[in-house]
């Protein structure tokens, strides 16, 4: 993993790890279709017109929240809380008028919340969980991420102890929790010695660190986010999530690949990024395909050979398909492009080739 196979030796004063990322723009989807809209009046039109409905509904930051209790993680204001087709709000066993719903929410502390919304005619409940950490103890937990980094290695025993260090800072745990997650992930990834883990579970413990960090406007944590997505191909989320970082540069290249803009694609700098923190973070296969994801064509061919014998391992098929497109996009962009479907076809085979 990144700070136990770099360079990096000096560590920023780790308060914070660098100025917060202004947030990524809301992705808001219908639950019931899928279909994104890019607010939440958009949504909510939708939700009346294409999915028709009697029983009350409660909005938090637009999103509808269905049947599972929500963890709040983010502190909401007022005007993040919206209800439909509701005439009467009890919060917490207590009437309030449905349109302060959100004043009065905005005032509670931690805990849990039971929000009964009805209509005359239906009703419906609903459960939050509010946990929005502390400032010192979010600053505390990336503390000990720091402290833990100086020794350079990742195993079990370092996990363990940055949960001792971190556990202190109760009202962050969801975020211990979140990164705890991820070192899971990449120690299951790297098939460390030490772990039991196995190899496949990588990707539902970068789910569940994605999920817990999702709410956390920090660097680190958006640089978790966006090297998950990234893992997952969703390039866009990850370009969202870390620009001027080199895995949102490397995104934002494959988005512009997917979508036919090549001219983009090839404008994108390749040398103009930050790698500071990220590169405390990835994996060693993560590693590698970043580096040739933000490199020139010229750069990609000279080391094909390379990319092509990393493509006869054990790759997992999210990186495999990236390879595929790095090393296609580069031999079309040389005019070789015949040179990547020969040693395309050899890779799938498992066969060398010359």
């Amino acid at each position: 993993m990144g700070f136990w196979h770099t360079g990096y030796m000096e560590f920023h004063e780790p308060v914070g790890l660098g100025d917060g990322y202004p947030p990524p723009p809301p992705i808001f989807a219908c639950q019931h279709c899928g279909e994104e809209f890019p607010n939440a009046d958009d949504l909510r039109s939708h939700r009346f017109e294409t999915h028709p409905f009697s029983r009350p509904v409660l909005l938090v930051r637009g999103l509808e929240v269905g049947s599972s209790p929500l963890i709040i993680s983010r502190r909401f204001g007022p005007a993040d809380i919206e209800t439909l087709k509701c005439e009467k709000a009890v919060l917490n066993g207590d009437e309030v008028p449905p349109q302060q719903l959100g004043l009065n929410l905005s005032k509670l502390g931690n805990g849990s919340v039971k929000i009964e919304l009805s209509n005359g005619r239906v009703s419906a409940s609903f459960d939050l969980l509010v946990r929005v950490a502390d400032e010192a103890d979010v600053i505390g937990v990336e503390r000990s991420f720091l402290n833990v980094a100086r020794h350079r290695r990742l195993d079990m025993r370092s996990v363990e102890d940055f949960i001792d260090s971190g556990q202190t800072f109760a009202s962050a745990a969801d975020y211990l929790d979140g990164i705890c997650e991820y070192f899971y992930g990449v120690l299951a990834k790297e098939h460390a010695a030490d772990s039991s883990l196995p190899y496949e579970l990588y990707r539902t413990k970068f789910s569940r660190s994605a999920d817990k960090l999702k709410d956390f406007r920090r660097p680190l944590a958006n640089t978790i986010q966006a090297l998950i997505d990234f893992q997952f191909n969703h390039f866009f989320e990850a370009e969202a999530l870390a620009p001027g970082f080199r895995v949102g540069l490397a995104s934002q290249r494959f988005g512009k690949w997917i979508v036919g803009e090549l001219e983009a694609a090839r404008a994108i700098p390749h040398s103009s990024f930050d790698t500071e923190l990220e590169s405390l973070l990835t994996d060693l296969e993560t590693e590698r395909i970043l580096r040739w994801s933000v490199e020139s064509s010229d750069q990609i061919v000279r080391q094909a050979d390379k990319i092509e014998a990393f493509l006869l391992t054990d790759v997992p098929e999210y990186d495999r398909t990236k390879l595929h497109i790095v090393l296609a996009e580069s031999y079309a962009e040389r005019g070789r492009p015949n040179r990547f479907f020969i040693s395309s076809r050899a890779a799938c085979r498992g066969d060398s080739h010359t």
